[in-house]
């Protein structure tokens, strides 16, 4: 299982996030959240990138041409929404092809026929979805776990599509990891962590890092 590492707010943190093995780096771009980072704090974080194609910028605004712009500036390659509409994502993967797309996905506590649709139609359209756990409507940030049964229904959802990449956030951490490793690692593609390897947020513990991806190497 790969391993996404979102909030990144620190130069120091996008050196330990690389040299510890982590797929991809989050740079959320979102006010509301504790490890909001501006654009120009995006750019320079990126800057000391060893491999830029490891970044993620995590959005949730409704102007898709700053976003365009962010991605021309910075040479970004994943893109992560969180209010997007099927068909604006659809319309957005068609005029930039080159741009991986991820949605998240907030699951709340129990699934009915119109979320698992939902599911279904991002699907079509994204390269990836992302589930995190939902509250007031609203997913990310939460620090809470999606239930074990609740993330695999989800994911038979999306298996619609065949060829799609699935990330299971909320509340990740090495004792998860440890007791369902083995059952997440057959259905997703990669764990997204945050607050479980942070000392406060927006602050990493290379030592928790070191210890979640460890836990992965042997699940």
């Amino acid at each position: 299982m790969k391993v996404k590492i979102c909030g990144i707010t620190r130069k120091e943190d996008v050196k330990t996030c690389e040299r510890n093995g982590a797929e991809l780096m989050g740079f959320i771009n979102i006010q509301r959240s504790k490890r909001f980072v501006d654009v120009d704090k995006i750019h320079s974080l990126i800057s000391t990138m060893q491999d830029k194609s490891r970044a993620v910028v995590v959005t949730e605004t409704e102007d898709l041409v700053e976003v365009e712009s962010l991605l021309e500036s910075t040479g970004i390659q994943y893109v992560q929404f969180h209010s997007q509409s099927a068909t604006e994502l659809k319309r957005f993967k068609e005029n930039n092809p080159q741009v991986k797309v991820i949605r998240a996905v907030g699951i709340p506590e129990s699934m009915a026929g119109e979320k698992v649709e939902e599911i279904k139609d991002y699907a079509d359209v994204c390269d990836y979805l992302l589930f995190d756990y939902e509250v007031a409507g609203k997913s990310g940030g939460t620090g809470k776990q999606i239930p074990l049964d609740l993330a695999v229904k989800a994911a038979e959802a999306a298996r619609k599509n065949p060829q799609i990449g699935l990330f299971l956030a909320g509340g990740m951490d090495s004792h998860r990891m440890k007791s369902e490793g083995k059952i997440l690692e057959d259905v997703f593609d990669y764990v997204d962590v945050n607050s479980g390897v942070e000392n406060q947020p927006g602050e990493k513990d290379e030592n928790k890092i070191i210890g979640f991806m460890k836990v992965i190497d042997n699940s």
